[in-house]
């Protein structure tokens, strides 16, 4: 008798060790497949697995692939859960939804049945805003960047119907899973021919703003930031094919915009830079309400809970303001890219604990009006004229890029370490956690 007690004690333990495997590689999937990076993944599993008084277990993530092993002390045998995460996007309702349930199964754990009812409640739940309204808020990045580098009515509106239409259309070829580089090319080349539309209507508008903006709308859903922090934070096979992929989806960008501005040229169209790099006190204004309307129409797009709005939106008009001032100081593009990323990303640390979203929502969200469009499109004239300096315009646009992720997570490393998990976390993680639940302060915590 004592010998079938023993056997269903054993099968009993290995059973709840493969539910609370399961559960965690669920929540891990849902969190890394709506925009988390590889260090926060990781740190997720080993630390719900801990919650549920699993010991020994090793996660580790490797860009698609996420793999969670635990060895039984008493036996030695190992049960290994893994899972391809092949498709992802940004959906940051859901990512901070799920990030709620794991604050909560870090400081009271519920039954692992009960957890995964909410969170198949979290995957099931409708969107926060229909299609239609997120279509639209992709709309408005295009038409606040248009208005941002000096476009007029004209071409804010034409910027409007071009990001609406470039929506549709990417978005039906995502669903006949055409490969993200030929939607890029595809949705590149509309900006061109609506630049082209936008010449007849109105002779004296700057049709090439409307290219920009498209640009700036296209590239704002780039994994960059993604790539630069799971870099740095020494997950460096996931930053580098995440790197590889903004570079796939920027190629098939520019392969769109110059096929079609080549194109064009046959008819007689020529494409040419003129934004309005240099603003007056007087235009500031404006270009603070633009940033401010491109991250709320960012913030529709990837479904930003609405309790963190009015604060993405406000720290949004503050990058800008950062940036303009770090520029009229003389400190180059790129240097005030980063000084505006890092005071986002230190403001961030406190608007994320008083709307209860992750950092990486935040931080985000609030730097998309500094997306180096301008500086790409002025490239890629540059090297369609054989000049040799649009290489370098391309490198800086890449340059103007790692700086606004290396100084935000830079920002989130300097909280973190001063107040918060990274004191206790640095042995095993480098940089700093953007979509977990952390407990800033001194005291012992039960989160991570």
């Amino acid at each position: 008798m004592s010998d079938v007690t023993r056997t269903i004690n054993v099968f009993d333990s290995a059973a709840y060790t493969r539910s609370v495997l399961d559960l965690t590689m669920r929540l891990a999937e849902v969190i890394f497949a709506a925009g988390a990076g590889a260090e926060d993944a990781t740190a997720a599993m080993e630390a719900i697995t801990r919650a549920y008084g699993l010991r020994g277990t090793e996660a580790n993530v490797t860009h698609t692939i996420i793999a969670l092993t635990h060895e039984d002390p008493a036996t030695h045998e190992s049960i290994t859960r893994t899972r391809n995460v092949k498709y992802r996007s940004l959906n940051y309702g859901k990512l901070t939804a799920t990030s709620e349930l794991i604050a909560e199964i870090l400081d009271s754990p519920p039954e692992v049945a009960d957890a995964r009812k909410r969170l198949a409640t979290i995957v099931s739940a409708k969107p926060q805003v229909p299609a239609l309204f997120r279509r639209v808020g992709w709309s408005l990045v295009g038409a606040g960047a248009a208005v941002l580098i000096g476009g007029g009515v004209v071409v804010c509106i034409a910027a409007f119907i071009a990001t609406f239409f470039i929506d549709v259309i990417t978005t039906s070829l995502d669903r006949r899973q055409v490969p993200v580089f030929y939607q890029n090319v595809v949705g590149g080349a509309i900006g061109p021919i609506v630049a082209a539309i936008v010449a007849l209507i109105d002779p004296t508008a700057n049709p090439s703003l409307v290219v920009i903006a498209t640009i700036i709308m296209l590239l704002a859903g780039v994994t960059t930031f993604g790539a630069v922090h799971d870099t740095l934070s020494g997950f460096y096979l996931t930053g580098t094919a995440r790197m590889m992929e903004a570079l796939l989806i920027t190629g098939g960008l520019v392969t769109g915009v110059a096929g079609a501005s080549l194109l064009l040229a046959r008819f007689g169209f020529q494409l040419r830079v003129d934004a309005n790099l240099t603003p007056t006190l007087a235009e500031v204004p404006v270009m603070l309400a633009a940033a401010m309307v491109i991250v709320a129409g960012f913030a529709l797009g990837v479904q930003v809970p609405w309790r963190a709005f009015w604060v993405v939106c406000l720290l949004g008009a503050i990058a800008e303001l950062l940036y303009l001032g770090g520029a009229q100081a003389g400190f180059g593009l790129v240097w005030s890219s980063a000084l505006s990323a890092v005071g986002v990303g230190l403001l961030a640390a406190i608007a994320a604990r008083v709307v209860r979203t992750p950092p990486l929502v935040i931080v985000v969200s609030a730097l998309v009006p500094l997306v180096p469009g301008l500086i790409l499109f002025r490239g890629l004239l540059q090297l369609s004229d054989g000049n040799i300096d649009g290489l370098l315009s391309m490198l800086t646009a890449g340059a103007v890029a790692a700086a606004l992720a290396a100084g935000a997570i830079l920002a989130q490393y300097l909280v973190q370490f001063v107040w918060g998990p990274a004191r206790r976390l640095q042995r095993r993680f480098v940089g700093p956690l953007m979509a977990l639940p952390v407990r800033l302060g001194r005291g012992p915590g039960k989160r991570i």
